[in-house]
């Protein structure tokens, strides 16, 4: 049995989607292309809503799944963030 028949198709692209953004915005961070937090979540809502675009869910369904998206992202880049020393506005 594989992940795709165990899950679904729309459950492993949404996984997928979490690695390669977490990938991403790791990279972006290393190269400093991004350096502020706040400009960090702003490209990570962006690049979800993006994903999400071409969904027609319930808007209330919607959203259940854009914030579990956002927390594990976030979750992943939590230790990312703290060693880069990651600016932030107080």
């Amino acid at each position: 049995m594989h992940i795709v028949e165990f899950c679904g198709h729309f459950e492993v692209s949404m996984i997928q989607f979490i690695y390669s953004l977490t990938e991403d915005v790791n990279e972006k961070i290393k190269k400093r292309k991004l350096f502020y937090k706040e400009q960090i979540i702003r490209y990570i809502q962006k690049q979800i809503d993006l994903f999400f675009m071409k969904y027609t869910f319930k808007k209330a369904l919607l959203q259940s799944y854009k914030n579990d998206v956002y927390n594990t992202i976030m979750f992943k880049l939590n230790n990312i963030l703290k060693e880069n020393h990651i600016l932030q506005c107080i």
